[in-house]
Parts: C-alpha cells; structure tokens; sequence
C-alpha cells in the first residue's frame, strides 16, 4: 500500500511540488488581495459601524456591535434579556436605527459571542458583577458620561442594578417588562419540591439552597427551551443562563431602584406577558422615588419579547422618549394598541 502512494519518481514529484507552490502562493496574494478590497469596502459602506471585542480590564474582553450616533444624537444602550444576545435585537434594530441615534448593543458576560469566546460557565455570574462591567466597557469605548439605558427583563434588572451603583451615570432608563424580583410561581414550584424531597429522602445531607440550585438548574434545562428556543442555540447557554440566575435571585433589585434620579425611568409592560404578572411591576413602579418616575406605558396584545412582538410600536415609543416628547414627562402612564399604534391615557 505504501508503494501504491509514493510519486512515480523523485522528478516529477519535485515538478509537481514546484507548481503547486508557485499556485499557492498566487491564492495567498489573491487572498490578501481580496481581503483588503474588501476591508477598505466594508470601511467605506459603514464607516459608523464597530463589531468586535473591547478590552474591559486584566484581559478581559466582551463583544461589542455599535452603530455610532449622526451628529447631535444620543446613544441608546441595549441591555439583553437573559436568553438575547445581540442578534435578538435585529428587528428592533433595523427600526430604529432610522432616527440616527446610536445603537450600542454587547454581549455580557454568559451570553452570545462573549461566551463563546470564554466557553463553559462554572460559577454564578453576579448581576453587580455584570452593571461593573457595563460600567468600565462603556467607558473603554468613550461613552463616558450619562447613559440611555433600554434593557428587556434581565436586562431591566441589569439597568436597575446600573443605577444602584452609578447614579451619576443614569440618564434615560427605559425597562421593558423588567426583572425585579424572583419569579413568584416558579420560587413556590422549587420550594415544594425541596419540601417533598424532605420527606422523601430524611437523611440526604443536601443544604436547601444545594436543592434549589438543583431544581433550578432542572427548570433552565428541560421546561426553558421549550418555551425558549433559543435556549437550544448553544450547548453552552442553558448552564449559563442558570449561573446568570443564580447571580441574580438574591440581589436586592427592589432597594438598587432607590438610587435612580429624578426624571429618568420609563417603564414598559406587556399586556400578556407569560412571565412577569403586571401587579408585580405596578408595585415596582410605585415604590420608585416618585421624582424618578417619567412615563409608564402598557403594551395590549404584546408577550414578554416587546422588542421582538411589536418592533415598529417599540421603537416608536423608544424614539418618543428619546426625544424627551411631552407625553413622556412627569409620569404619564399610557395604554397603547401595538398593531394600531394608537395610544391611550390609562389610569395612574
């Protein structure tokens, strides 16, 4: 078989080898080629535009897509849900990026590329942690002074816990069907489980907070990606969205609200949201500092995902805050119908 494999003769195998060299390295000059016209092509069509990595400190790094503001605007900073990455803000995006703001959108720590830069997640990613984070990348890029914070859920949570630590750097913050507290039927499910395992198993030397990690971790694995696909989109992320709430379930998100200044905070809510009962955000809403509060909007019809139910009314409405309209000020609150657009005074 060997015989089988080797050249006719040394002749023309070096022959060969001669041509093939001369061809490779014509492909490598046409490659470089190519990759500079296309370089320069790509700098010419969006010469606003960044994605990458930023160095945040010692090393570390998150991914970054900006969409760098026209003259005279603002930037509007995208804090993911806890299953988004920024890709899941593409039809919110492609909305209002119209209005020539900035778009700033970033992977956290546990999500999207930046987890798949630094792979496995084995220990909890502490919320604090991630608004530190927030913090020092966006000071990297030269977004140093006040921010427009826009977060969905876990990232309402992350906006609320921002202000909590940076006060002086809250400028618009807009929480969309934000997280404030631990998910009330979900909390109750875990807790009887640990109580029937109780009973069950008297001797199993297992602490309450190892079987709520235990059940929990359950939860994320096997109910989440069924009502969550996405879930699916990396081996890596349902560990990691487990470790994401287990940084999250304990922090107080109720007090972090305290700190936020006067006249930033709009509130969105959906009205069928699957996971976060409006009582539950209504009480957050009135245990604001009253001053903080600027404009609280419910959304008929819209699931949890508003950016994603109801992209074309979402960045309507974030447009409108943006620009500080008068409907958004001294907080209103508003029911509007998404597919209508047609927006409606709702009671206090």
């Amino acid at each position: 078989m060997e015989r089988c494999l080797a050249p006719a003769s040394n002749k023309s195998y070096n022959a060969f080898a001669h041509l093939e060299g001369d061809y490779l390295r014509q492909i490598i000059f046409l490659s470089a080629l190519c990759f500079v016209f296309f370089a320069m092509t790509a700098a010419v069509a969006a010469p606003n535009e960044m994605k990458g990595f930023v160095q945040i400190s010692n090393g570390r790094k998150l991914y970054v897509d900006w969409i760098k503001a026209q003259p005279g605007k603002d930037t509007l900073v995208l804090l993911n849900g806890l299953t988004y990455e920024t890709t899941s803000w593409n039809q919110f995006v492609q909305q209002f990026q119209a209005t020539g703001y900035g778009i700033f959108r970033y992977d956290p720590v546990g999500m999207g590329q930046t987890l798949a830069a630094y792979g496995p997640v084995q220990a909890p990613i502490m919320i604090e942690n991630q608004a530190m984070d927030l913090n020092l990348l966006t000071n990297a890029v030269g977004l140093t002074g006040k921010l427009n914070l826009l977060g969905l859920s876990y990232g309402g949570g992350l906006a609320i816990v921002f202000a909590g630590l940076y006060p002086q750097r809250i400028g618009k913050a807009i929480l969309m069907c934000p997280y404030t507290e631990v998910l009330a039927s979900q909390d109750s499910m875990i807790k009887q489980e640990i109580a029937a395992t109780r009973l069950t198993y008297p001797l199993n030397p297992a602490t309450d907070e190892e079987l709520y990690a235990y059940f929990l971790r359950q939860i994320v694995y096997f109910d989440d990606p069924i009502a969550e696909p996405s879930m699916l989109n990396s081996p890596l992320k349902p560990e990691a969205v487990f470790q994401m709430t287990q940084g999250l379930r304990k922090y107080n998100v109720l007090r972090a609200s305290q700190n936020f200044p006067a006249g930033t905070v709009h509130l969105v809510m959906a009205g069928q949201d699957q996971y976060i009962p409006r009582q539950v955000l209504m009480q957050f809403w009135n245990q604001l500092p009253p001053a903080s509060r600027m404009s609280r909007m419910l959304v008929d019809l819209s699931e949890h995902k508003i950016p994603e139910a109801y992209p074309v009314f979402a960045a309507r409405w974030v447009d409108a805050i943006m620009k500080g309209q008068d409907g958004t000020q001294a907080g209103k609150a508003y029911e509007a119908n998404p597919i209508t657009g047609q927006i409606v005074p709702s009671s206090p």
